[in-house]
């Protein structure tokens, strides 16, 4: 049974310390002041399917908002993952590279994908603690 610190929908969880783009399956955590960790959830991982490539953006490199910040492919789907905000990768999770069912298995843990410090942390809080920030892309 969900606590206060988890949000049930069907048969997902939406752990309730994270931020979340809803229409492109994103979530966002603040580890640090303006280090937000970001994955896709339970829900995007089944839509996909199970995934048989990762490749995250490199550390130092620069994520742009609407830009991607990893490459992702199921047996059905192909895609970018993109962010609502700009700033550096400062860490890139390497697991899902050779193992990329991680993220499916435990979309909130070991399936993360990249660690990004925000240009404008502030600015980022804001947009994404609105429920507006939209990741873009097609």
């Amino acid at each position: 049974m969900p606590g206060a610190d988890l949000l049930m929908v069907n048969t997902f969880d939406f752990p309730a310390d994270r931020f979340y783009d809803a229409g492109r399956h994103m979530w966002f955590k603040e580890e640090a002041p303006g280090l937000f960790r970001v994955g896709i959830t339970g829900l995007g991982a089944k839509t996909v399917g199970d995934l048989v490539a990762f490749m995250p953006k490199r550390v130092g490199g620069r994520a742009e908002a609407g830009r991607s910040i990893a490459t992702v492919e199921s047996g059905k789907w192909v895609g970018a993952v993109r962010v609502p905000f700009s700033g550096e990768v400062v860490e890139a999770n390497e697991a899902p590279i050779d193992r990329p069912e991680l993220i499916n298995q435990d979309p909130f843990g070991q399936g993360w994908m990249v660690a990004i410090l925000a240009d404008d942390p502030d600015a980022t809080r804001a947009l994404l603690a609105s429920g507006l920030a939209e990741c873009g892309g097609p």
